[in-house]
């Protein structure tokens, strides 16, 4: 109850009580239309012995206001469905925003400890689930409502109406106990399973070029069937278990009330019985609802419990510090000391080339992702010396990071591609004006040797599909290299720019590397040896682990 509480507190009050007004007129327009039909059938009110108040209309009219009360019924529930919908999926937008957010401002110490199918299996179904809790907690409500109105129906009608109906709802129980659901452990073991799926999903088409070249695709569809296949089991599972408690309680509810009034429990008239027969069945279809929705509200809520947990982990996104730019753009930046633990401090300034060297694996890369601000950022401290200014401007921690990546334009060596246009993975939304990517894109591709990409049959504008690789090593590090250099920015961090280019793909990188140098702080990493004969400082970092 805790927890589908917080979930409602979550999605706002005004918004749950939106949604459990809907219900509450669900339930009104359900019974008054049961109620009329009711009256049609006993004759235009207590002709068949029930004390029911008589109503001055015929039966034609009765049977006039029937339908048209069926016909509003049916306006108000597709009214009704589309109002539920449009709120819960503003709900599920809301929280799938929040968690995207969450990860792509979270430090590198708190996305450590996220999975990748934890990530997706969240994104993708655990939030709908999260939803679909709250929803079935209304439903509840809306269940026990339409039980208190149909309860209170037969009561009203005489204690000789009652006892059946009290019979019903006793059967209902029983149903209950008698079929166990397990919702809460079942959820939980879909979430895992969720997640597990979601992982599997991931490495496919991440690493699709790898899974072919190794001729493991039986490997990775075995994994896919049996994670699929626990995952529809634990599905079944809970809909078999929800299916023979709705039989059992149907079934038990018509047998008790049949045999009472066999049994001559009453002296009612055939149309009375009948009435109390429909009544009783109903109130137990009540009821059951109630179980029901309990049911699949505890199977949905580990879900959210996921959500909640894997927020608490990422911590609150630092917006604010990224937005604020810690120096004004027309400021001109003269030099950047960083300082972390277990390393020399790393000195840059305008005009000179600096140069990070060293065999692969001795953490050239590491300490470029800790200079970006991109990993051990709680750890790193930043002094931003600025013209005219005698003071060093001081950032440290996860928001100083936040505010120093606004400066900073980093290649790493692994460069990636997005869903969508070539120019869209270049210019990253800025530039919306066609005209204005291609007088801007053009003469870039044409200096680095990627001309032929503008003669491609998407050329700059059309979507890349992804699925295989659709450009060659160097293309897509060139390209990589392009990205960072568009953004601009003071400062702009290498990660070994001339490697997988021939020999003059990468003079033409070199020279654009020493260039861009004159009028910005520059740290690269390389092995090219003609690069660090250039530079104006090298750095070979110290041993330490990437933790």
């Amino acid at each position: 109850m805790k927890l589908w509480i917080a979930l409602a507190r979550e999605a706002g009050w005004g918004h749950t009580l939106l949604l459990a007004g809907l219900a509450l007129l669900a339930s009104v327009v359900e019974v008054a239309g049961l109620g009329l039909a009711v009256g049609v059938l006993l004759g235009a009110g207590g002709a068949a012995g029930l004390p029911l108040p008589a109503l001055s209309l015929d039966l034609r009219q009765l049977l006039a206001l029937l339908v048209a009360l069926m016909a509003l019924r049916g306006l108000l529930q597709v009214g009704i469905a589309v109002l539920q919908e449009w709120l819960n999926s503003a709900l599920t937008d809301r929280l799938r925003s929040d968690l995207l957010s969450r990860v792509l401002y979270a430090s590198s110490l708190r996305l450590e400890q996220v999975g990748r199918g934890e990530l997706l299996g969240l994104l993708m179904d655990d939030i709908d689930t999260s939803v679909y809790a709250l929803d079935r907690g209304l439903q509840l409500l809306q269940s026990l409502i339409s039980l208190l109105i149909y309860a209170a129906g037969v009561v009203l009608a005489g204690r000789g109406q009652a006892a059946p109906l009290l019979l019903g709802l006793v059967a209902a129980a029983l149903a209950g106990l008698a079929q166990r659901s397990g919702a809460w452990q079942l959820g939980t073991l879909q979430t895992r399973l969720n997640a597990a799926l979601q992982s599997i999903v991931g490495d496919g088409l991440h690493g699709l070029k790898a899974i072919r070249a190794a001729t493991a695709e039986p490997w990775l569809l075995g994994r896919f069937s049996e994670a699929a296949r626990d995952y529809r089991r634990n599905a079944r599972r809970s809909l078999r278990r929800e299916a023979v408690f709705g039989a059992l309680r149907d079934w038990l509810v018509v047998l008790v009330v049949a045999l009472w009034l066999g049994l001559g429990g009453t002296g009612l008239q055939p149309a009375a019985v009948a009435t109390v027969l429909l009544l009783a069945y109903r109130a137990a279809g009540a009821l059951g609802g109630v179980i029901s929705s309990r049911r699949a509200c505890l199977w949905a809520l580990p879900g959210y419990q996921a959500l909640r947990e894997l927020r608490e982990r990422l911590g609150t996104p630092v917006l604010a510090a990224a937005a604020t730019r810690p120096l004004a753009r027309e400021a001109r930046l003269e030099a950047v000391r960083w300082q972390g633990p277990g390393q020399p401090a790393v000195d840059l300034r305008r005009g000179a080339l600096v140069v990070l060297v060293g065999p692969s694996g001795s953490g050239k890369s590491t300490l470029l992702d800790r200079v970006a601000g991109l990993l051990a950022e709680e750890d790193s401290q930043w002094q931003l010396q600025v013209a005219g200014s005698r003071a060093p401007i001081e950032l440290t921690g996860s928001a100083g990071a936040a505010a120093w990546r606004t400066l900073v334009a980093y290649a790493p060596q692994g460069a990636v591609l997005f869903e969508g246009s070539l120019a869209d993975n270049l210019l990253l939304g800025r530039l919306p004006e066609r005209e204005e990517r291609d007088e801007l894109l053009a003469p870039w591709l044409q200096r680095l040797g990627l001309e032929a990409l503008l003669g491609r049959p998407e050329g700059l504008h059309g979507p890349l599909n992804l699925a295989v690789d659709c450009f060659s090593g160097g293309e897509i590090h060139r390209l990589g290299l392009l990205r960072a250099w568009l953004l601009d920015q003071p400062v702009e961090l290498l990660d070994e720019p001339t490697a997988f280019l021939d020999a003059q793909a990468a003079a033409t990188v070199r020279q654009l590397v020493l260039e861009r140098s004159r009028e910005r702080l520059v740290l690269v990493a390389s092995h090219d040896p003609e690069l660090v004969a250039q530079a104006a400082a090298v750095i070979r970092p110290a041993a330490f682990t990437r933790r």
